[in-house]
């Protein structure tokens, strides 16, 4: 099967630095899209919620941590082209398989925390909820 839309959920962590790795590289090979989604669940839920920070000054922090976030990632695909950086609201799990659903992507990799079967079950997972989830093929990073 022939890959032509690839995305990588990335969070920052060490995980998801080596499912970028690989991802960018398996998009270079392929010389196909990579989106790079960076999932946003804190912002959502605070500005939900009742705050003694005024709401604009929040917003303008977000949109600052959005805007080093993106200029990041855009570094880190340099060399993975196309390559396009995407900030999305929302429980990570379900944004994903959202995203990729939305934008007919092949493949997602993705980074594994290494959780046991009794952690993922009492904490959940987003790759597991990812894996069974998604429409397309899921690629699990260690």
């Amino acid at each position: 099967m022939a890959f032509q839309y690839i995305i990588v959920p990335y969070d920052g962590s060490a995980h998801a630095e080596r499912a970028l790795d690989h991802a960018v590289q398996l998009a270079g090979e392929l010389q196909t899209q990579l989106d790079v989604v960076y999932v946003d669940s804190v912002q959502a839920e605070l500005l939900q919620q009742p705050l003694i920070i005024p709401t604009h000054e929040l917003e303008a922090y977000f949109t600052d941590e959005q805007q080093e976030t993106r200029e990041r990632l855009n570094r880190m695909t340099e060399r993975a082209h196309p390559a396009r950086v995407n900030i999305i609201q929302g429980h990570a799990g379900k944004a994903i398989v959202h995203y990729a659903t939305k934008v007919h992507a092949d493949l997602i990799v993705m980074g594994s925390r290494g959780l046991g079967t009794i952690q993922e079950w009492m904490l959940g997972s987003v790759s597991h909820y990812v894996a069974q989830h998604a429409e397309c093929a899921v690629t699990i990073v260690k």
